[in-house]
């Protein structure tokens, strides 16, 4: 059985800005590559989702790639929104979100199920070492950004590491051999990047006032070198035959926010600074 929930959580982007921490500009910067890119990977997965549900015959693996399909629609809904907001202050942006869908149609066009379901089950399996060092940096990362994205985000990456095994059970139950997608997880990242290189050429030519710093780097409070060491193994670690996703170490913040949730707190202003409450 499939243990997901679907949230809708109500988020509101109001008078958005494009640097939405300005004490931290290149992590602002670099969350709004993770929403452009999250409106494209996410239809990407769901796509694949939807047609692995007509093949798959294990009523389990079913359930969770329709769940997991829920959770990961819920999400490109609420980039869409973010970056909706974005594109209506900075019209030009709109082509970063064009160049990304049209970077994954052709890719979908292209390869078959298998590679589908192996990309996105290698992908998903790197994101919960990836943001549990986000988690455990919220004070340098998020403390001082508008509540509105930031929130947003913290949702997200909850998710994330609450479903980091389904697209990789979806996988396995099509099935999926370990090194047909072993072999290909180089492509997946090269294909990803190129992507996030699509994304980033089209916010130069909007924002050329931007350094390549600001441009290129995850933040510009650097991250603490072991946690981002540590980030670097679990993504490789993530990959190998025995490991099991169930027993990831997960970040204390991800407890934090799901105790938050079940208690019924507001999630759409959960972190970060209350623009509205400051007016």
């Amino acid at each position: 059985m499939s243990d997901l929930k679907i949230r809708k959580i109500p988020f509101r982007f109001d008078d958005v800005e494009f640097i939405w921490n300005p004490e931290n500009r290149a992590f602002s910067v670099y969350m709004n590559k993770i929403s452009f890119l999250a409106v494209c990977f996410e239809k990407y997965i769901c796509q694949a989702m939807q047609d692995a549900e007509k093949v798959l015959t294990d009523p389990e693996a079913i359930e969770e790639a329709r769940d997991f399909r829920a959770q990961e629609g819920l999400h490109s809904l609420v980039h869409r929104s973010h970056v909706k907001a974005l594109v209506k202050r900075y019209p030009g942006l709109q082509r970063a979100v064009d160049v990304g869908i049209e970077l994954y149609d052709q890719l979908y066009a292209e390869r078959d199920l298998q590679y589908h379901l192996a990309y996105v089950g290698g992908l998903e399996s790197t994101f919960t070492p990836i943001f549990k060092l986000f988690f455990e940096n919220l004070e340098p990362l998020y403390a001082k950004g508008d509540a509105q994205v930031v929130s947003m985000f913290l949702w997200h990456f909850s998710e994330e590491i609450e479903h980091r095994n389904s697209g990789m059970k979806v996988y396995k139950a099509l099935p999926g051999p370990y090194f047909y997608r072993v072999r290909r997880f180089a492509e997946f990242l090269r294909h990803s990047l190129l992507v996030v290189n699509a994304i980033t050429a089209e916010f130069h030519k909007v924002f050329p006032e931007l350094t390549r710093d600001e441009l290129t780097k995850i933040s510009s409070t650097p991250l603490p070198l072991l946690g981002t060491l540590r980030a670097v193994w679990g993504a490789l670690r993530s990959q190998m035959p025995w490991h099991d996703h169930r027993r990831e170490p997960l970040p204390a913040y991800y407890f934090e926010w799901m105790d938050r949730y079940d208690r019924g707190d507001d999630m759409t202003l959960v972190y970060g600074v209350d623009k509205a409450a400051m007016a």
